[in-house]
């Protein structure tokens, strides 16, 4: 197993939870409610190039990812949730210092999103 290397890792790392997530039993609703089947190419390509940024320093992606997630129907299960099939999926398809960094950006990411969205709707718990 090597750790994420080029772009064709992303693609597969993304692919791959994706896919995950579309099946996902508490998360493939959500997902499926709001992205219409011809529209998953398009956020696919989108979530190539926010981790391409993240993790190889490919300058692709611009954009405020928040502003796009705040309306979901979503709280703390589905953000553990997400957590967890990323997690599993990193492990099953690489290791190393920038699948690890991946994990802790994700983790990040949530628990941002979640404390914004929590926030907004008055949970303060």
């Amino acid at each position: 197993m090597h750790d994420i290397r080029h772009s064709e890792d992303i693609r597969l790392l993304v692919n791959t939870f994706y896919d995950k997530i579309r099946e996902d039993e508490l998360l493939g609703p959500v997902f499926n409610e709001r992205i219409a089947p011809q529209a998953w190419p398009a956020h696919l390509e989108t979530m190539y190039k926010f981790w391409g940024l993240q993790l190889l320093g490919e300058k692709e992606y611009f954009g405020a990812p928040y502003a796009k997630h705040r309306t979901l129907p979503v709280d703390k299960p589905h953000f553990d949730r997400w957590m967890e099939l990323w997690t599993a999926t990193a492990d099953e398809l690489f290791s190393g210092p920038r699948i690890s960094t991946a994990k802790v950006k994700a983790a990040a990411i949530a628990q941002v999103f979640l404390g914004k969205m929590r926030f907004e709707r008055g949970i303060f718990d």
